[in-house]
């Protein structure tokens, strides 16, 4: 495998995966403001985005036939951001509910795509990954709107930890890379 220059620097992203699973648990400690801080931030994108694209329809899409709905996304987005950024815990609340049927859903067809592909030797543990997309699913919608204080932080510093944790693993194998092939650390 090659790594490049991570054989010489891979303490700097050991450290990155450090802080990253650190970061990671602080948020587990602090589900209901990762959570509004994380659809706060999300409000604001929108916002932005959503402001940019009208800019884009207006000055830069005079002669396309679709420059009025591409507008009116743009509009759609601003006006979400706004709500959001006025509301965080409303919005919390609802994207909660949103994520919790969507995993439902997601649950569901990935059970019929492991049904669908039975030849394949892993279909089970395909099927077990919808299932368990299905109970995470329900376990939110059950909970909710209590759900809405710690799903969507959990999510944000579970993903922060396997980051943190993906960073460490890559650091410490360029480490041994450049120790097999005398790379100074």
């Amino acid at each position: 495998m090659e790594y490049g220059e991570l054989k010489k620097n891979w303490a700097w992203l050991l450290g990155l995966g450090i802080i990253f699973v650190t970061l990671g648990f602080a948020g587990l400690l602090l589900l209901p403001l990762v959570t509004i801080t994380s659809v706060a931030i999300f409000g604001a994108f929108m916002l932005v985005a959503g402001a940019l694209q009208i800019v884009q329809g207006i000055a830069k899409a005079r002669d396309w036939k679709s420059r009025g709905l591409h507008i009116l996304m743009g509009v759609i987005y601003v006006i979400g951001g706004i709500a959001t950024l006025e509301n965080p815990v409303l919005a919390t609340t609802i994207l909660t509910l949103v994520l919790g049927f969507s995993l439902i859903a997601i649950g569901a067809i990935r059970i019929g795509v492991a049904f669908q592909n039975r030849d394949i030797s892993q279909w089970a543990l395909m099927t077990l990954s919808g299932v368990l997309t299905i109970f995470l699913g329900v376990l939110i919608v059950l909970q909710w709107p209590w759900s809405s204080l710690w799903a969507i932080g959990l999510f944000v510093s579970v993903d922060l930890i396997m980051s943190g944790a993906n960073f460490i693993a890559i650091a410490l194998a360029a480490k041994a890379e450049g120790e097999k092939s005398g790379v100074p650390a």
